[in-house]
C-alpha cells in the first residue's frame, strides 16, 4: 500500500534546491499515468537500483581481495570497482523517494559535501576504535562514515596502500565496501516489492498521479541542484578564486564522470522508456518543447564531453573554466525547458527558495 511520502533529499540536493512538490493540477488531455509510471519504473529505476546492486557487490569482492593480499595491482582493482559503483550511484541518485529514504539510507550511501570535514574527524576516531565493525556499529555510526565518501578517503589517500595495511585501515574499509553493498540489495529487494505493488498499469488515478509527480520531480529537480553544488561551489567568484576541493569526488577524479553519469541518467528518464516524458510531451501537441529539450540533452553531453578529466586540475585552467561557465548556462536552460515541461503536462512544481517567493 503505497503511503505518501516525504523525501529526503541528500545534502548536495538540500543546499541547493528546495523544490516542494506541490502535486498535480488539471490538464488536457490526461497524460496515461499509470502507463508511464510503470514503464519509469520497469525500465528506469529497477535496472539502475540492480546495476548498483551488482557494482557495489563487485565493489565488497574487490577490498577484500586487496586486504586478503595486499598489492598496487589489487589497490588499482579497488580503486576501479570504487568508480564502477559510484557511477552507478549517480546515475539513479536522482530518485530519491522510495526504498533508498528507509534509514536515511540516500545519506549512508553518500554523505556529501562534507563542509565541516566531518567525514575525516569521524573516520580518524572510527580507526582507533576497539568497537567491531559490525552492524551494530553502523547502527550508530555517523552516516560521513558508512558510504562512498568515506571508502574513497580510505582508498584514494595518497598513501593508501601503506596506510591501510597499518591499523585498522583494511578491515574498516572492508566494513564499509560490506555495508554498501548490504544497503544497496535491499534497496533493490525493497524496489522490486514497491514496484510489484504500486506501479501497476492499473494503478488508482489519484494513486498514479501522485507516483507520476514524484518520478517527474526526480527528473526536474536535480539539475539545478548539479550547477549549484557540482559546479558553482567549486569555481569561486571567478578564474583565480576556484576551490577544486568542493568538487565531488575530488579525491578519486571522479569529479566530472559524476555529473556526466547525472545528466545521462536524467536524460534516459526524459526520452530512454515507452512512453516517455518525451512522448507525453508530443501527444500534448507540443513538440517544438520536447524537440527542445532533446537537442539541450544532446548539446550539454557534447560540452561535457569536452572537458578534460581530473576536474580538480582542469578547473584551474581558464579555458576549462571558461566552458564550464558555459554550462552552468546550458544547466540553466535546460532547468528552465523542464519546467515548462511540467507546466504542459499539468504538474506543479512548488516554489523555489531562490526565486525570493
Amino acid at each position: 500500500m503505497h503511503k505518501p511520502t516525504t523525501r529526503m533529499w541528500p545534502i548536495w540536493l538540500l543546499a541547493s534546491v528546495s523544490l516542494l512538490l506541490a502535486g498535480l493540477v488539471h490538464a488536457a488531455p490526461t497524460p496515461d499515468w499509470p502507463r508511464f509510471n510503470h514503464a519509469a519504473v520497469q525500465q528506469h529505476v529497477l535496472p539502475r537500483y540492480a546495476t548498483l546492486a551488482r557494482t557495489t557487490n563487485q565493489l565488497d569482492r574487490a577490498v577484500a581481495q586487496f586486504c586478503e593480499a595486499p598489492g598496487p595491482d589489487r589497490l588499482q582493482q579497488a580503486r576501479t570497482a570504487w568508480q564502477e559503483a559510484m557511477q552507478a550511484w549517480q546515475g539513479i541518485q536522482h530518485v530519491q523517494f522510495g526504498p533508498v529514504q528507509f534509514l536515511m539510507r540516500n545519506f549512508g550511501l553518500q554523505f556529501w559535501p562534507d563542509r565541516k570535514n566531518i567525514g575525516a574527524r569521524q573516520l580518524r576516531q572510527a580507526l582507533v576504535s576497539e568497537q567491531p565493525y559490525d552492524s551494530e556499529f553502523f547502527r550508530h555510526a555517523s552516516v560521513s562514515t558508512q558510504g562512498f565518501p568515506a571508502l574513497e578517503r580510505l582508498l584514494f589517500a595518497e598513501s593508501a596502500l601503506s596506510q591501510l595495511q597499518q591499523g585498522r585501515g583494511c578491515e574498516l574499509s572492508q566494513a564499509i565496501a560490506g555495508h554498501v553493498a548490504d544497503m544497496s540489495r535491499d534497496i533493490e529487494a525493497e524496489w522490486r516489492t514497491l514496484a510489484a505493488e504500486d506501479f501497476s498499469t492499473a494503478q488508482d488515478p489519484e494513486l498514479a498521479a501522485d507516483l507520476a509527480a514524484e518520478l517527474m520531480a526526480a527528473l526536474v529537480e536535480p539539475v539545478e541542484a548539479i550547477r549549484d553544488t557540482k559546479l558553482l561551489k567549486a569555481m569561486g567568484d571567478n578564474a583565480r578564486a576556484v576551490m577544486p576541493k568542493r568538487l565531488e569526488s575530488h579525491r578519486s577524479g571522479h569529479s566530472l564522470a559524476n555529473i556526466r553519469a547525472n545528466l545521462s541518467a536524467l536524460s534516459a528518464l526524459y526520452q530512454g522508456t515507452d512512453p516517455s516524458v518525451d512522448q507525453l510531451l508530443r501527444q500534448a501537441g507540443d513538440e517544438p518543447l520536447a524537440d527542445e529539450i532533446q537537442q539541450r540533452f544532446a548539446r550539454l553531453e557534447q560540452s561535457l564531453a569536452s572537458i578534460p578529466a581530473p576536474l580538480h586540475v582542469s578547473l584551474t585552467q581558464p579555458d576549462t573554466y571558461a566552458a564550464l561557465d558555459g554550462i552552468n548556462a546550458q544547466l540553466k536552460q535546460l532547468s528552465d525547458t523542464l519546467h515548462d515541461a511540467m507546466d504542459v503536462l499539468g504538474i506543479q512544481l512548488g516554489f523555489n527558495s531562490r526565486d525570493g517567493d
